[in-house]
């Protein structure tokens, strides 16, 4: 995984602890985030993580791989938050709607960099 750098790995640590006070806001650190910021934050946080990485990586290879890590983390922490008994604050979960549209969305652009990635190969 050497396509994850120390500012990724803050980026994760935060998004996943965003995510843990989002699935329980009874934790210790849930007087720290407001409720009501919750949401901007982890848009923010994607955000800026994406253009940082889009910009600071000239490898397309690089950025690929990120973008598959980061698609398989989320679901794997919202499917482990769930299996914990955990419900979201927010409505993020799999049976929302919007989060799979999302899903299928970042599929789709991900399908499509990977045919220009091997067109560029070949």
């Amino acid at each position: 995984m050497n396509f994850i750098k120390s500012i990724d790995i803050i980026f994760i640590f935060a998004f996943s602890l965003l995510i843990v006070y989002d699935f329980f806001p009874n934790t210790p650190f849930a007087d720290f985030i407001p409720s009501g910021v919750l949401i901007p934050l982890i848009l923010v946080i994607m955000l800026v993580s994406l253009i940082f990485k889009k910009y600071r990586e000239t490898n397309k290879k690089v950025l690929f791989k990120w973008q598959i890590f980061m698609m398989i983390y989320i679901i794997l922490l919202i499917g482990t938050m769930t299996i914990l008994g955990g419900q979201s604050s927010t409505g993020i979960a799999f049976d929302n709607e919007v989060m799979w549209i999302i899903f299928l969305m970042s599929l789709f652009s991900m399908y499509s960099q990977w045919k220009k990635l091997r067109n560029s190969e070949e």
